[in-house]
């Protein structure tokens, strides 16, 4: 194991970093810079700018999952996984590092640290959602991008930040969202109080409909059945049983949901047909849909 985590390491020790808020433009291949503007402290955010890439290039956010132990590197995973599928399509890469020292638990990263665990209200600057927007206004200004949004995907505990994002936000800044087999969800309707409903959540109903509008697709792995480590209080089972049912049913209520409103649903489902819960291996299909691509063969 540590020679695996020291392999990681190693593997962007050559990153160039540079000052995205002085201006400094994001070099070719891997780089680096920081969202300094965050009460929790800086944010490191790990690049890739392919050759091809113009001033029109999409820009592509990938949230890391659970285990963010900086000793971890697994920001690192998730770049490894992304960058030649960035390479592919042509985009722009955008990697968080939310580490669990300066982030710990799912209240600051996965839910946005929008509420304490008291259910205190927070600023929008301290929420880990903001840092991403700025992380995209730096990268696109450092570019001179013509892209006034971003793209997004995530698993695990990143699809649930990606869930709650689009939510919270009404898509504001989203180009097209993936959230892959997330473990729980915020449901979209009052008979669940926060974080399991949208009871005591600070999302009023015109963005709760914009939220619906979204190109937000929940992409499942028909073989995440296996539900040791959920959460299994009874509102999270009241979801179902294993990440695959949980999936479904959100998608379904979420449907009803907006169908009651009378809000435009622009949502998808789609299925990775025998991949569990496997971060690489659901990458190509998040990718593809990124990219407008019809999904590859499992």
């Amino acid at each position: 194991m540590a020679a695996l985590l020291c392999g990681a390491a190693a593997s962007h020790a050559t990153e160039r970093a540079f000052d995205a808020s002085r201006g400094e433009r994001m070099p070719l291949g891997d780089g680096s810079f920081e969202v300094v503007d965050v009460p929790r402290g800086p944010v490191t955010i790990y690049t890739y700018r392919p050759s091809s890439a113009t001033r029109n290039s999409p820009i592509w956010v990938v949230m890391p999952g659970l285990r963010r132990e900086a000793h971890r590197h697994l920001a690192f995973d998730y770049y490894d996984t992304w960058r030649p599928l960035a390479e592919r399509y042509g985009a722009i890469l955008l990697v968080p590092e939310f580490t669990a020292e300066k982030w710990p638990g799912p209240w600051t990263y996965n839910l946005g640290n929008v509420r304490s665990q008291r259910l205190q209200p927070k600023r929008w600057t301290e929420t880990s959602f903001y840092v991403v927007e700025q992380a995209f206004r730096m990268a696109a200004s450092s570019l001179g991008s013509s892209r006034r949004r971003f793209s997004m995907f995530g698993h695990g505990a990143g699809s649930q930040f990606i869930q709650r994002y689009v939510l919270h936000s009404g898509c504001r800044m989203i180009d097209r969202a993936v959230s892959a087999n997330p473990g729980w969800y915020m449901l979209p309707d009052n008979e669940y109080k926060y974080p399991f409903g949208l009871r005591g959540a600070p999302i009023s109903e015109a963005t709760l409909r914009s939220a619906f509008g979204c190109n937000y697709t929940l992409l499942l792995g028909t073989a995440d059945v296996n539900y040791a480590g959920l959460r299994n209080e009874p509102d999270a089972l009241a979801q179902g049983k294993t990440r695959y049912e949980r999936g479904r049913f959100y998608f379904d209520r979420s449907r009803r949901v907006a169908e009651r409103m009378g809000a435009a649903f622009n949502w998808q489902l789609d299925e990775v047909r025998g991949v569990g819960h496997e971060a690489a291996r659901m990458a190509p299909a998040g990718a593809a849909i990124l990219a407008g691509r019809a999904l590859p063969d499992s």
